[in-house]
């Protein structure tokens, strides 16, 4: 387990995820927040959204491929 530490509106959020997802998480952070500075509700939302928008879009694809199956 690793340590996963964000800030939102002046709290901080300590997460333990297991080692190769925590990677992960730091590396998306990093692309759509600042993983060190203080982020708004609004930065958050608009990050989820970005990453549902990417799941949407991936999961068209895959049903597209299948369709060609």
């Amino acid at each position: 387990m690793k340590k996963f530490t964000i800030r939102i509106e002046g709290k901080e959020y300590a997460l333990d995820l297991q080692d190769d997802f925590a990677d992960y998480m730091e590396k998306e952070i990093e692309r759509s927040l600042a993983p060190h500075s203080n982020n708004s509700a609004k930065d958050l939302l608009s990050a989820y959204l970005k990453k549902c928008f990417e799941c949407f879009e991936a999961e068209k694809k895959a049903r597209d491929l299948l369709k060609k199956i």
